[in-house]
């Protein structure tokens, strides 16, 4: 009796074991498809939990994946993904929109800070709302970057200075 109750309990902890490890392998797929870039949208993105597997969520993505946002009342409402290059090191991002529509001339428009879970290799923001009383405007392309934050409270990392920030993840949005 002893006996096939451990058996039986081992059945149970190799196939949890199995379960948890493909979809280890699911995340790790969608993850691999995505990573380094920034997932705009403007429909709200389904949890993951409303998928069988994480793989199924691929393409989904790849549907709702938007370059342009449509401007409501007055501002612009972004469903924003980010998959990190890397797992986050800190509790908390920086993420710098800039004007890209002129190359030869971008601009910093706007910082923010952004928390994120230690260890995170996705960030999700839903329904990360953004204003021309913030500096955007209509007809404009913003690069918007993922960055590690200043380190000891500085005002900028030497890297940031030198124009090589810590870049966990980029996209860009055009606004209309």
């Amino acid at each position: 009796m002893k006996l096939m109750r451990r058996w039986l309990m081992g059945v149970a902890a190799m196939v949890g074991v199995a379960t948890v490890a493909s979809g280890a392998r699911a995340d790790e797929t969608l993850w691999r498809s995505f990573h380094g870039r920034v997932v705009f949208t403007d429909i709200a993105l389904a949890p993951e939990s409303n998928f069988e597997n994480a793989a199924m969520m691929t393409p989904a993505l790849k549907r709702l994946e938007r370059s342009t946002i449509d401007q409501t009342a007055g501002f612009w409402r972004i469903h924003v993904l980010a998959f990190l290059d890397r797992p986050s090191a800190t509790r908390s991002l920086v993420l710098r929109a800039t004007d890209v529509s002129n190359p030869k001339a971008p601009h910093k428009v706007r910082v923010f800070e952004v928390p994120v879970e230690r260890g995170a290799k996705e960030l999700r923001m839903d329904d990360f709302v953004v204003t021309t009383g913030m500096g955007f405007a209509s007809g404009r392309s913003y690069e918007l970057v993922f960055e590690a934050p200043p380190e000891d409270g500085a005002e900028a990392s030497e890297t940031a200075k030198a124009g090589k920030a810590d870049v966990y993840a980029k996209g860009v949005i055009t606004l209309r």
